[in-house]
């Protein structure tokens, strides 16, 4: 019987540590694949490194996702492609292909000529809130499709939301999603996620449909205001915050957010799950009623938003314009920093 080969070992909420044998593959400029030449680098998360790639039969630019795992079992491997394949949706990433080259597993995906939601609010500070709403209905549109499918994200956040030149989002990395089946385990037992964007239900292990919706709202949140209600580098200080302290409505932070829309965020923002959106389509419903209200650009891109109130996070938890996080490994960046010290990726 053949051994079975190491499994990453994962830190209290999910994320990959890093194991000694085997090590992630880099790829370098110009090197083949198959037909698929490496044109770039496009970046790098817990789970895999992501390359922008040549289709030389087709002469097509694509995306490689390569696990970093490699020595994982094929099964593991095609999890989430498997999952990718029956998402077929205007605002979800597409899958090709999946392949295994010189020993090296990757995915073939749909290449997204644009940029991440992240880098977006990362510049602009904060998006006209016609402009939220466009992008949170395009994204909700995904995840009611997922759901649809009984697909639970997991890991929804601007990181994984990339904005077409045309203005068009589309999901991606499912690299964390879950299958539910109602009928037997109605949630997923792991806190697989990113803390800042994790539902209070999620952080005891127990993400329910209900939780894409938080993370879509915490994501609403920050294209609204150009900060999401708690950070912290100590994931713990968050759960306990989302819980114990009353989050401040995105028109009382930001005041050219209508107040409809601010409604709209806080109960996708509900602590008690009876209180939430039951599902990803109510909210969806819930956004197409505010394209009438919510009026088109107030104020030119890149105007920073200023708080009007007075009130801040507590103590303990530092505003996202006072530190910041590493996307990639969620550890404290230093001021200016453009690079992370801890895990290298760029920021």
């Amino acid at each position: 019987m053949r051994a079975k080969k190491p499994r990453p070992r994962r830190g209290f909420f999910g994320h990959p540590e890093p194991i000694a044998s085997e090590p992630a593959p880099v790829l370098s400029k110009d090197q083949t694949l198959g037909k698929y030449q490496i044109l770039d680098r496009l970046g790098s998360g817990g789970f895999g490194a992501v390359y922008l790639a040549m289709d030389t039969w087709v002469n097509r630019k694509v995306a490689l996702k390569v696990p970093h795992q490699q020595q994982d079992e094929i099964v593991d491997l095609l999890k989430e492609p498997r999952i990718m394949a029956g998402l077929k949706h205007p605002n979800i990433v597409e899958l090709i292909t999946v392949e295994r080259k010189n020993g090296i597993f990757f995915m073939v995906l749909e290449y997204i000529d644009g940029e991440g939601l992240d880098r977006f609010i990362r510049r602009e500070r904060s998006l006209p809130p016609a402009r939220a709403l466009e992008i949170g209905l395009d994204v909700c549109s995904a995840i009611a499709f997922a759901h649809g499918h009984q697909i639970l994200h997991r890991d929804l956040r601007p990181a994984n939301i990339l904005v077409t030149k045309e203005g068009i989002a589309k999901v991606t990395d499912f690299g964390t999603s879950r299958v539910l089946e109602l009928q037997h385990v109605p949630y997923a037992p792991t806190r697989i996620g990113s803390p800042p964007y994790m539902a209070p239900e999620h952080f005891r292990g127990r993400a329910v449909f209900q939780s894409d919706l938080w993370s879509l709202g915490i994501t609403l949140y920050e294209m609204l205001t150009g900060t999401v209600p708690f950070y912290d580098a100590d994931p713990l200080k968050i759960a306990q915050a989302f819980t114990s302290q009353q989050i401040l409505a995105p028109h009382l932070r930001n005041p050219i957010v209508p107040k409809a829309f601010s409604e709209v965020v806080m109960k996708a923002l509900a602590v008690n799950l009876g209180e939430r959106y039951l599902s990803a389509q109510a909210l969806l419903e819930a956004l197409r009623r505010l394209k009438d209200s919510v009026a088109r650009e107030t104020r030119p891109l890149g105007t920073a938003v200023l708080s009007t109130s007075t009130s801040g996070p507590h103590p303990t938890l530092r505003a996202a314009t006072q530190s910041r996080l590493c996307r990639f490994c969620y550890r404290q960046l230093p001021r200016m920093a453009m690079t992370c010290p801890n895990c290298g990726e760029k920021n």
